[in-house]
Formats: C-alpha cells, structure tokens, sequence
C-alpha cells in the first residue's frame, strides 16, 4: 500500500479523516460514498505516496500494546475496562446545560470549566450544520455557546480528525472530544507529529457502540413522511418529549415536531444501519483517552442516585479516569462543586458499556475473512477464559456466527438504491424481532454474568 485508497477497499476506513489531516500535499478529501460513510477521496495526479496517509491510519493497525505502554507504561490490570483511576456516576450542576444536554453534561461541564480557568484556547467538537442538519462539522470552540452548539452524541461517522492540520498551524493547547476511533487516529497522528502531543491539553473520549450510515437518516424521514430537504433540525437524542435517557427529535421548516421513540429511532434499526467497520472494533471503552465517558447505564447507580431525590429524567453521565492529567482536572472540578459525583464499581462501568463485545471481534473477523475483507491489526485478541470449555459457549458459536453474518450482508447490500427502499418499508418493531433471535452479541452475552476476558498476543 502507497496510501489508504486500498483501506477503503478492504472496509477497513473507520471515517476519521486522519488521512485528510495529515496529508502534507492536501490531496485527500473526506466524502459519502455509497455506503453511506464518509471515505478518503485521493487525487493520484497530486499524491507522492509519501505514506503518511497510512501512517496515522487506525483502521487497518493499532498496536493494543504499544499505546497502553506508550500512553499508561503497562498494559491494563481489568482487560475489559482498560488502565484506569477512578469511575464514577455524576451530573452536571450547571443547570443550563443540564437542560441542553444529552445525559449528564459531562463533557460541557470540562470544556467550558478549562475556558474559563484559560487552560485551554479551544476544544474540537463537532455539531450538525445551522443549514444542512444532517451533515457534520468540526470546529474548534473557544466560547461558552460554542461549546453548547455542540451538545449530543452524533452517531453517524464524522471525519474529527481532519482538523489535524489546523490544530497544528494554532497557538496553544486544546481539548479534543472524539470516539474510539478519532482518538486511536490521534494517538498515531501524535507519533508521526511529535508537535502535536504539545497541543492537546485532555482528549475526552466518547463510549462508543458502533455508528449509524448515513442511509439511516433516509430510513428515519421516510417513517414520518418527510423529505430530507424538509428538515432543519436533528438530534439523534433529545429530552425535550419525554427527558432522558432521550428518544429523537426532528423538525421540519413549517416548525413541526417529530418525536421518534428511542426503540424504533435508534435501538430496534441501529444494528442494521452500522457501519461495518465498527463491529470489527474492540475499543467501546474508548481506552486511550484521558477521561472517556458516556451515557449512565448501571441500575446499581440508578437505585442509589435517584433515592437522593435526583429525578434521572433530567439525565445522568458515566466516566473513567484514566490518565494523571485527566485525574488533575476531574479533581479540581469535582472540588469546585460543578459536577456531582457517585464513585462507581469499575465492573459495572465495564457491563454497562459492553465489555463482553471486545469477544464478538474474533467472530466478525472470522466472516471478514470468508468475503475477503480486510481484518485490523491489533497485535491482541480476547477471549473468556472461563468458557472456552463450555459445551453452551461451543454450542453457540455457529448460531453467533450467522447473527452476525447478517449485518455484515445488510451493510454490504446497502450500497444499491432498490435495497435501501426495501429496508424503508420495513417496520421497525421487525428489525427488533429479528435482533432477538439473531443477536449479533447472543454468543457474549450469554456468559454477561461471568466474563473474564484475557488477552492471547498475536503474531504480527
């Protein structure tokens, strides 16, 4: 390989603009292909195979062992959570974000924290854009409002680290909030540019279960019988109908509102409108942050937080700790009263977020392989010591193999228009059914309960 153009090829592009970013000849071009993610776009004319472009690259290699040595000096004492300080549950007490936000204000809270102590110039964030809300946009926010524009996951691919370039040419240190695979491209972009690790001041990583395609919004304004150019406003996640743990909100420009339950808008759909790449992924814990955080999913914290007389309504955020610097930070927030804070069982952290799937990447890796698609370099596999005996778990296997098997042929065949009208028509409550029986985590979630999960070193 001369440059990423065979990455893309392979299914291997996680769409975090890495390339773009770094290329010093400015030729590679972030852009929706046909399956509805964002690829590399390289003009050969220009390229001088210079391989920088591969170079800071996550989607074909990682070294797992490399970077926990590089970012922490050892590799993780709990595999599934990664190296870590603290975990904790907590919400915001600003209200004004409380109110804005996704879940807890978490991410808000640190930002805007760090602008006004002048710890930081900016923070990287993206939002939808004012006049085109299903289309992404990385900015640097260096203001209170511009860090709230930015308020909510968005689950679709979005390019973050195409920002490299900018965040070079800038004075002064930043933050930058990404995904797995953004911060994984940072981690490597930092290697290949050592003047970059002086910029960033905290990377804030996002737990992250995998992202939507594109086609997904076309699936979305299909069911409330709009055309996409009808609608000026998106959130995947809003409280505004019903409070959190959010369900979607969309609006279109006569000022209609669309509330869309969370189980047909993103849980039933979600695993059918996946990106391929991610279910190739074991970092759902988003490891190589400082602090990642996401949603609170442990009913242990729901219990105990809401017999305080929190109304969890109003939203509630989980996040590790992971590095000293991110420790000197959280600290002093956490003494200035701007977050309130549970400590929490890093076990329950570690289930809430799918620990169990870092199992499922050897089964996704086993139907890349049938397609002749390509297979990440992690140098580490994992495995559940405790059942590679276990007739059950033998039992499964096959069954686990042909769940996942289908989202591997929903994503591949989503590249031709007259399938993606097929999949417009079907009703959501099916794409729940068909989940159940043909669960694409039945074989890890089966042993949920007694997960032991150890690393087997690879050849490389």
């Amino acid at each position: 390989m001369k440059n990423v153009s065979k990455i893309v090829e392979q299914f291997l592009c996680t769409s975090c603009g890495a390339c773009c970013g770094a290329c010093p000849k400015r030729c590679i071009e972030m852009k929706l292909n046909e399956y509805g993610i964002y690829v590399p776009e390289i003009e050969e004319a220009i390229c001088n195979e210079c391989e920088l472009c591969l170079c800071v690259c996550p989607g074909y290699e990682f070294n797992y062992i490399e970077y926990q040595k590089r970012i922490f000096g050892k590799l993780p004492e709990h595999i599934g959570l990664g190296n870590y300080r603290e975990a904790y549950a907590c919400y915001t007490q600003d209200r004004d974000i409380l109110s804005k936000c996704q879940s807890g204000g978490f991410v808000s809270t640190i930002i805007i924290h760090c602008l006004e102590k002048k710890l930081i110039d900016g923070a990287v964030v993206s939002k939808w854009k004012e006049n085109s809300p299903f289309e992404p946009e990385t900015y640097i926010a260096r203001t209170r409002q511009q860090v709230l524009d930015a308020v909510g996951s968005k689950y679709n691919p979005v390019p973050a680290a195409q920002i490299i370039q900018e965040l070079l040419k800038q004075k002064g240190k930043y933050i930058f909030v990404g995904t797995s695979c953004q911060i994984q491209a940072m981690r490597k972009t930092e290697k290949a540019f050592p003047k970059l690790k002086d910029k960033i001041f905290l990377y804030i990583g996002l737990h992250c279960l995998g992202v939507f395609t594109y086609h997904f919004h076309d699936q979305m304004c299909y069911k409330i019988r709009k055309n996409k150019k009808d609608i000026k406003y998106f959130r995947h996640r809003s409280k505004e109908w019903r409070g959190w743990p959010c369900d979607m909100r969309m609006k279109d420009k006569e000022g209609e509102v669309f509330d869309i339950d969370a189980k047909k808008s993103r849980l039933n759909p979600r695993p059918f409108f996946t990106a391929w790449r991610c279910q190739l992924c074991f970092d759902k814990a988003n490891e190589f942050s400082d602090v990642s955080c996401g949603d609170c999913r442990m009913p242990k914290m729901h219990k105990k937080i809401s017999a305080e007389g929190y109304d969890l309504k109003r939203g509630l955020s989980e996040f590790v700790v992971r590095t000293q610097r991110g420790e000197k930070i959280i600290n002093d927030v956490i003494n200035q009263k701007k977050i309130k804070v549970w400590k929490a069982d890093p076990n329950d952290i570690a289930s809430s977020i799918g620990l169990e799937k870092k199992l499922g990447v050897s089964v996704f890796r086993k139907i890349a392989l049938c397609f002749s698609k390509g297979r990440p370099e992690y140098g580490v596999l994992f495995y559940n010591s405790r059942c590679k005996q276990s007739l059950i778990w033998n039992l499964l296997t096959p069954w686990t193999i042909i769940g996942s098997l289908l989202y591997y042929l929903f994503y591949k065949f989503s590249r031709f228009a007259f399938f993606r009208r097929f999949m417009k028509i079907v009703p959501h409550s099916i794409f729940g059914i068909v989940q159940k029986y043909l669960k694409r985590v039945i074989l890890w979630m089966r042993f949920k309960k007694n997960v032991d999960i150890v690393l087997k070193i690879t050849e490389r």
